[in-house]
């Protein structure tokens, strides 16, 4: 491309973790580290590491491990199949389908577990209740309206939600666990 191009693609790949503010504050415009970013995705050089709440992308190079906590192990848990079936379903679900798609790799996810966990994603604004439930009649039907990426969100005992997408923790309304 340009002179430009390659001397920002040298500083970018050095960097853990950039989003187009960081790319225009090393030379160019705004448009021009927009574009620059789009082709380098497009080429596969980069990945998007993560999404802000706000919808903002930040932006890692392929070689790099991505920033923030990684999985230790390949194991599968309770909350990682609820939140890959919550992925998969998106749109409309109850804690009967959760439930019965959570269950697999040597995990069991029983009803009951499955509605707390939407509660507390409900709690922390990742789901949305598409439909009221009816007690002894019907489940709650809920959407997954924020999509933080691949690692499940997980209660924990401070009374919220880690998301080890963002980083972001949302306290539980109504007190302490």
């Amino acid at each position: 491309m340009s002179d430009l191009f390659d001397r920002l693609w040298t500083q970018v790949r050095e960097l853990e973790e950039f989003d187009w503010e960081a790319v225009s504050h090393l030379g160019c415009s705004r448009e021009t580290a927009v574009r620059y970013l789009r082709h380098w995705r497009d080429a596969g050089k980069i990945r998007v590491s993560r999404v802000t709440r706000n919808g903002k992308r930040w932006y890692a190079p392929t070689g790099r491990p991505l920033p923030g906590p990684q999985p230790v192990s390949g194991e599968a848990t309770p909350e990682g199949n609820m939140w890959r079936a919550m992925r998969t379903l998106r749109h409309s679900f109850s804690p009967v389908d959760i439930a019965a798609h959570a269950n697999a790799g040597g995990v069991e996810v029983t009803v009951e577990k499955a509605r707390a966990y939407c509660r507390q994603l409900l709690a922390s604004e990742h789901l949305r209740v598409v439909e009221m439930a009816i007690p002894g009649r019907r489940e709650a039907l809920y959407r997954l309206v924020e999509d933080t990426g691949p690692r499940a969100p997980k209660p924990v005992r401070l009374a919220g939600i880690l998301d080890p997408n963002t980083g972001g923790f949302s306290p539980a309304k109504g007190g302490a666990a």
